[in-house]
């Protein structure tokens, strides 16, 4: 089987493209991305004026790659970057044409990020979510064929760490968060820190948060690389699975990560984590600020508990669910293999 993958060389996209190369072998990669983003201007232009500028530079880049090469399956992980014209000629190379979106393609976070897409979505033999709110979202749009997973884990990436005592010493926390800053996010952290709560922050952007000045001596700014996000995750009693309210979220990446590595999962109660995890047996969660500081302070206070629920909640998503990433490589392609 020969397999294009269409996405970037980092993140959750490489992520996904070495199980695919794991799993399948026979597996080449594009990444559009390298002509745009590697530009500041070409940047900002593609994310807040029009990406429709850049579609006759991303199409032929794509197809000077691709060359006359035939594929049995194409996997798009850069999904921003496929227009209505692209996947009508890519159609060609191809039987079957597959997207994962990890993003919202219909919410207005992202600016103009996704104008250039939304016209060729329904053209994709498939497209898989991690939101239940996405599946609905696309009947809107006419979306040919949706399919929802659950976020995954790397076995190798996501799993408790190796680390020396002193390392563990340095970087235990009672209380961890990782992620980009967004505007209700700063407002949610900063309840926290006003009650009191012993914790640090990793991510970017959080100086451009109000209160940046007030909870610098808490924040870590920058990007965090995957061998440090276990290892802060592993040595924190309790990891913050918070969902990106502006893009309409209602699971994240970390929801799964977070108890792979083996902490305590604290998250926004919604439909979806409810129905993954049984709330203060395998994860604790919070309709708001208030109830998450009461929800920490009373676990930290039971250390005997807290360790239980981190075991049940590590057990239930490499054990029981297998949420690992190739397992689920494997649901997707084995779908489109059996129809």
């Amino acid at each position: 089987m020969k397999i294009l993958f269409i996405g970037e060389h980092s993140g959750n996209s490489f992520i996904q493209y070495q199980s695919l190369k794991k799993i399948y072998k026979n597996v080449d990669i594009i990444s559009p991305s390298r002509i745009i983003f590697s530009n500041k201007i070409f940047s900002y232009i593609f994310w807040h004026i029009s990406p429709k500028l850049f579609e006759p530079i991303i199409n032929n880049y794509l197809l000077h790659k691709i060359k006359n090469t035939k594929y049995n399956l194409i996997y798009v992980m850069s999904l921003e970057f496929i227009g209505l014209k692209l996947i009508l000629i890519l159609k060609n190379y191809t039987e079957k044409i597959v997207a994962y979106c990890a993003d919202n393609p219909f919410s207005k976070r992202d600016h103009k990020r996704w104008d250039l897409c939304k016209p060729a979505l329904r053209h994709f033999d498939l497209i898989v979510f991690h939101q239940f709110s996405r599946i609905k979202q696309a009947k809107r749009y006419n979306l040919k064929k949706t399919l929802f997973v659950y976020p995954s884990y790397n076995k190798k990436l996501h799993s408790p760490p190796k680390m020396s005592f002193k390392e563990k010493k340095e970087l235990k926390n009672d209380i961890i968060f990782i992620g980009t800053w967004f505007p209700k996010r700063g407002k949610f952290m900063k309840k926290l820190y006003d009650k009191g709560l012993k914790f640090k922050i990793y991510g970017t952007g959080w100086n451009k948060d109000r209160y940046f000045d007030q909870m610098k001596n808490i924040i870590v700014l920058g990007h965090v690389n995957f061998l440090l996000y276990s290892k802060l995750i592993y040595c924190s009693k309790i990891a913050l699975g918070l969902v990106s309210e502006e893009n309409l979220d209602d699971i994240t990446r970390r929801s799964i990560e977070i108890p792979a590595i083996g902490s305590l999962l604290c998250a926004k109660r919604t439909k979806i984590h409810k129905k993954l995890f049984i709330e203060n047996k395998e994860a604790i969660f919070f309709k708001n600020a208030n109830e998450c500081i009461q929800k920490c302070k009373k676990i930290l206070n039971n250390e005997k508990l807290l360790k239980k629920i981190s075991l049940n909640g590590h057990l239930k998503v490499t054990k029981k669910l297998k949420l690992n990433v190739d397992e689920m490589i494997k649901k997707i392609i084995k779908m489109q293999i059996n129809e």
